[in-house]
This record gives C-alpha cells, structure tokens and sequence, in this order.
C-alpha cells in the first residue's frame, strides 16, 4: 500500500533499539545515530509499475524506509532496485529480477 509492509516495520523496530542504532543524549535535540558508516541496498517489490510509483505516487515506501529509518540511524543507503508490477511479471522476468538482486548483493 506504499508503504512498507507490517512484518518488515515490526522487524526493524525491534532490531533498531535505542543504544544500538542510535542514542538519547541529556540536552540534545535529536538522538546520536550509532550505525555510520554502514550502508544498504534497498530491493523492493511491488504489484505498481516501478516507473508509477517513482514518479506518480513518488515513491513513499522508499523514502520512509531511507529517510526516516535507516538515516535516522546513520546507515546511507546507496542503490535502491524497483521490482514490478510482480504479480503479471513472467517466470524469465522474475529470474531476471533474482538475477539483478544478487549482482546488488555481490558489489558489497
């Protein structure tokens, strides 16, 4: 629905606690992130035309997840991959997709 889905915001809201991603400081205005200098691929998937969603609906889902989550914790993400719509896509486009999402992978 634009957004990310339940089980990943769930999951990342147990994993990115404060004093491990980031920390409250007495007298601060926003908390110190605590993950620099790490960095994500963001691989989504999706039933919309990646070309609608980027440029119609502007892409929400990314921005929540880089912005106000990875960000907020210090972590840049660097290369963002749009997969869709899936639920018409082929069997040789989703093994393409797979193939994409691993060559992402490997330039770690």
């Amino acid at each position: 629905m634009g957004s990310a889905p339940a089980l990943l915001k769930g999951f990342l809201d147990r994993v990115l606690l404060p004093g491990f991603a980031f920390k409250y400081q007495q007298g601060e205005k926003y908390p110190q992130p605590l993950l620099v200098g790490k960095t994500a691929h963001l691989l989504l998937t999706m039933d919309t035309p990646p070309w609608y969603f980027r440029w119609i609906y502007r892409a929400p889902g990314l921005h929540q997840i880089s912005r106000t989550t990875l960000a907020f914790c210090g972590v840049k993400p660097l290369k963002s991959l749009m997969l869709g719509p899936v639920i018409s896509s082929t069997l040789p486009q989703r093994q393409h997709w797979l193939k994409q999402a691993r060559q992402l992978a490997q330039r770690v």
